[in-house]
């Protein structure tokens, strides 16, 4: 079927960029100075500008009622992944709790999910996966960029101070600020300038370039041992497994519409994104682990997402 070879040829791109990343650092091409450069330039202009284009969507009353549902569905999930993020995780500490929380309310439904979504579903399920990764985008750069600082506000002295630090530190972040932009040029419909608009666009599409070859790199710079790691594992079956099982038979339960529920649950089924372990690398996370995180949920997503794309 087209849209598992779209799916297949994305992933194949994803895993030969990161094996790039690995060699060139193995080369000392890419250094600990140039890890740090590359981390910085993502975050401060790639990541903001490809937030900012995922909004440049068309959004108006019409769209707005017929994709009413899956937008109540999403805004529930994330609450219900928030939840998972307050109960599952509390035993480990900062450096990978903060991955497997990060990486448990945001995913890579957005580069894998939407071509695969519509392959499955046409037009209407790429349309109803632009509105399902709305509140996505919302909490993967507010509350997702806010488990980075857990430690940043627990090592601080003062309760309310520091916790104010931290929300001030979350609400300037430049990914955050990219949401408030974004989110006003959809609901306003505003058009940009032609040069803007594609110069938004090209760095846009630099991401998973980018992306992959700073994974990669922060893997080839690590002594890491083969992809066996119990977290890793335990954390790839809930974000490819057990989160799609519940949001099928939770969509089941409710009698949500079947498209939407199609759409919902291989989109709960996405492998761990790469932004995970470059906030991982700039904020003093475990950045190793969420980069074998990655690595391990992308390839088991091979297996995985061809299955829940048959069951629904």
């Amino acid at each position: 079927m087209p849209e598992f070879s779209t799916m297949l040829s994305l992933q194949a791109q994803m895993l030969l960029l990161l094996a790039i990343g690995i060699f060139l650092t193995k080369k000392h091409i890419i250094t600990e100075q140039g890890r740090a450069c590359l981390t910085d330039l993502l975050l401060f202009l790639i990541l903001p500008a490809n937030t900012i284009q995922s909004f440049r969507i068309e959004f108006n009353a019409e769209i707005f009622r017929s994709t009413r549902d899956i937008l109540v569905l999403s805004i529930v999930l994330q609450v219900f992944y928030g939840v998972i993020c307050a109960v599952c995780y509390g035993r480990y500490a900062f450096a990978r709790k903060a991955v497997m929380q990060y990486g448990t309310v945001c995913s890579n439904a957005g580069f894998l999910g939407s071509p695969l979504t519509e392959g499955l579903f046409g037009g209407v399920g790429l349309l109803l996966t632009s509105v399902y990764l709305i509140p996505q985008r919302i909490v993967m750069w507010s509350m997702g960029v806010s488990y980075f600082m857990q430690d940043d506000a627990a090592a601080s002295p003062g309760g309310r101070t520091r916790y104010r630090a931290v929300l001030r530190k979350t609400l300037t972040h430049p990914c955050i600020l990219a949401v408030f932009v974004g989110m006003a040029l959809m609901l306003t419909q505003c058009q940009l300038p032609a040069f803007l608009g594609k110069a938004l666009q090209c760095t846009s599409n630099c991401n998973m370039t980018m992306s992959m070859l700073l994974i990669g790199a922060i893997i080839g710079s690590c002594d890491l041992h083969p992809l066996r790691d119990r977290d890793a594992i335990l954390y790839c079956v809930i974000r490819l497994f057990l989160m799609p099982l519940v949001v099928l038979v939770g969509c089941r339960a409710a009698h949500v519409g079947e498209l939407a529920t199609g759409v919902a649950v291989v989109l709960a089924g996405m492998p761990m994104g790469g932004t995970t372990a470059i906030l991982a690398e700039k904020y003093g996370a475990d950045s190793a682990f969420a980069s074998k995180c990655t690595a391990l949920s992308t390839v088991l997503s091979l297996i995985t997402t061809p299955l829940w794309c048959l069951v629904v």
